[in-house]
């Protein structure tokens, strides 16, 4: 395992009182959830609270109100409306939390009711400080409280940074169905179930990151790296009980999540952004150079292309209202307007408050990305003044463009070294082309386009697609631990089946939602033909492009298809669902119905799908088995297992893989 990047010292480990410790640990969706249970945790009490405790007013006391009057809150609940969460988002994943932490039968009973799902408890009231001893783990990776806390709980209280058995003080400051989102104030016990990782800097303090409990990007860092995987086996469990919508026994045991092989240092991209300076800060700004115009123009430019560049108005108010005395932050063209002063911050947002929290350094991301963002950082500093809105930095990790460029007279050669990290370079133009080693290829795709953000997984990720499509009762030399290798078998790197030994054994290959080409030429050695579909012009340009650069143009077609009709092109091309697997990658939003027709259509030998978001998968694939059911067809889900491409995250990604019978 790799060790995390030493960063500076965290303040000394309080002094440690230790009780007995659980025999197994508590996760929502289990039985073991109450606050009330008699099952002992490990608890570190503590005389302090942390450095990074939120300031509580004086005079907010334990359960108490410190805000508006209770009639005046009963007021505005009658106007507030009533949105209940889109199904298979986010919130509506956390509200399957607090179903199964409360009671199925409790909550059912009080939906039933109305709004008085809404009504919190008449002793909690935001703006109040509460006590807590945490139940479980959400399954994005915050904590969940009963309240009240003696007795039957009635409600949940949701806070980021604690852990199943501690006891902290929470801040109140929304109520929502069955439910309040709190501030963490402090942990006055820790417990120590999940508690001791690589990454717990009450343990290590120079591991970990300096910005956790502050910065929301990382929720399990001071897990054990073996709990974070198995919180991640039980999100892809919970994903298919809560939306697969069949019955549980046509679904198999979820597997082991697989590991990444790096923890730390692993990101290949981010995207740190910033808030323009509000207008009275430039009342008395030096007017910027034409070289700093020119900086913020191109940076407008990056952030159009990712997505952002609105100024967070909410955001800018923070920061001047926490600049206090402080200095102001950016060089030339920086100013004061009286007594107000305004930071500039580039970093990552902040967990509980509005405003960019400013950071130096990213652990989990490559060392070329945290080298680049010094000098990153220094430039948008020296400019901000010329900014007119706020925008979003891109730093990519790639390795430099090889010369001569591989073609198709003159491909990749396999055998060439791989550069260590230190010979990266990292990208900053979103529209250049970033390089990338996968095994035996190398993958070429413009920087702000998508990508998986962790290399070091694509290799036993592809081999495991590659055993899920030729189980080991086809090829008995395969076995599942080839997935934790850094490759294929040296001896044999490119084995290709024998055609027509199996009749049920695919020999073409269909890659939906091919993006640049990533499964269709790291799976091509194992087919005998290769097609890519996808509606995007620019991810075949690009899935082209890799094909070539690794000798396979004769062997893959790329074809740019319409929604409606997105596998027409195929059967010219030679592909037909009876000697064809299908492996599916969508985005987060799952594949929509016409899709998932097609594909039935199309009839596959084999589909897998691999997903970034489990829950949207649990749909498909009950949806998928229900219609071809209906069509007098039967596919069975042969295997589900988690693949752990963000450590110190709770996401997971998750492949399915189905069988035609």
């Amino acid at each position: 395992m790799s060790s995390p990047p030493s960063l500076p010292a965290s303040p000394p480990p309080k002094r440690l009182k230790t009780h007995a410790q659980p025999e197994f640990p508590v996760e929502v969706g289990t039985e073991i959830h109450s606050q009330t249970s008699a099952e002992p945790f490990v608890q570190t009490a503590l005389e302090e609270a942390p450095v990074k405790a939120l300031f509580v007013p004086t005079g907010a006391s334990q359960g108490g109100p410190a805000g508006p009057s209770n009639s005046k809150q009963k007021a505005r609940k009658r106007k507030q409306k009533r949105p209940v969460p889109e199904v298979y988002s986010p919130a509506d994943v956390l509200f399957h939390d607090i179903k199964d932490f409360l009671g199925k039968e409790f909550v059912e009973d009080i939906l039933a009711k109305g709004d008085q799902a809404w009504e919190a408890p008449e002793d909690l009231h935001t703006q109040s400080v509460v006590e807590l001893r945490v139940g479980a783990f959400t399954v994005s990776g915050e904590s969940i409280s009963a309240w009240p806390q003696n007795g039957t709980p009635k409600w949940a209280i949701i806070a980021p940074f604690a852990h199943p058995g501690d006891l902290i003080r929470a801040k109140i400051y929304r109520h929502d169905r069955l439910h309040s989102v709190a501030d963490l104030v402090e942990i006055i016990e820790y417990s120590e179930t999940y508690r001791g990782g690589e990454g717990d800097r009450r343990k290590y303090p120079e591991n970990g990151c300096k910005y956790f409990g502050e910065c929301g990007g990382c929720q399990l860092q001071p897990l054990p790296y073996q709990l974070q995987l198995a919180h991640k086996k039980r999100t892809v469990q919970l994903a298919y009980q809560r939306y697969f919508s069949l019955d549980p026994s046509l679904l198999p045991e979820v597997k082991e999540t697989i590991p990444s092989p790096k923890q730390w240092g692993y990101r290949t991209k981010i995207t740190p952004h910033f808030d323009a300076p509000p207008k009275w800060s430039r009342a008395k700004a030096v007017p910027p150079t034409p070289k700093a115009k020119l900086n913020s123009t191109a940076v407008d430019e990056e952030a159009s292309a990712n997505g952002a560049g609105e100024s967070h108005s909410e955001e800018t108010a923070m920061n001047a209202l926490e600049g206090g005395a402080g200095v102001v932050i950016g060089g030339k063209g920086a100013s004061e307007a009286g007594s107000r002063k305004w930071e500039c911050r580039i970093g990552f947002e902040r967990k509980g408050r509005p405003g960019v929290m400013d950071i130096e350094e990213c652990p989990i991301a490559t060392p070329v990305l945290n080298a680049k963002l010094t000098p990153e950082r220094a430039r948008i500093n020296d400019t901000i003044m010329s900014f007119t809105k706020g925008a979003t930095l891109l730093l990519r990790d790639s390795l430099p463009a090889p010369e001569p460029l591989p073609s198709p007279d003159s491909p990749f050669d396999p055998s060439t070294p791989v550069l260590p990290e230190d010979q990266h370079v990292a990208i900053t133009n979103h529209k250049l082309p970033v390089y990338e080693r996968v095994g035996s290829f190398l993958l070429s795709f413009a920087a702000g386009s998508f990508f998986q953000n962790n290399n070091s997984i694509l290799v036993p990720l592809t081999e495991y697609v590659r055993e899920a499509i030729f189980p080991s009762s086809t090829n008995p030399t395969s076995t599942i631990s080839s997935v934790d290798s850094t490759g294929p078998d040296p001896a044999n790197p490119n084995p290709v089946p024998q055609v027509g030994s199996n009749p049920t054994r695919p020999t073409h290959l269909v890659d939906a939602y091919c993006g640049s080409g990533l499964f269709g030429i790291t799976l091509s050695p194992h087919f005998e033909r290769v097609a890519g579909v996808e509606i995007s012009q620019d991810s075949i340009t690009a899935a082209k492009k890799n094909a070539e650069m690794n000798g396979l143009g004769e062997k893959t077609e790329w074809l740019c298809g319409k929604a409606e009709d997105i596998f027409g092109g195929l059967p010219e091309k030679g592909f037909e669902g009876s000697k064809s697997c299908v492996v599916v990658d969508p985005p987060r939003k799952g594949c929509d119905e016409p899709f998932l027709k097609q594909l039935l259509d199309f009839k596959p030998i084999t589909v897998v799908y691999v997903s970034c978001n489990v829950h949207t998968q649990a749909r498909d694939v009950g949806w998928l088995l229900r219609e071809a059911d209906a069509r007098g067809v039967k596919y069975v889900v042969e295997s589900l297992r988690g693949f752990d491409l963000f450590p110190q995250t709770a996401h997971v990604e998750s492949v399915a893989v189905l069988r035609l019978q």
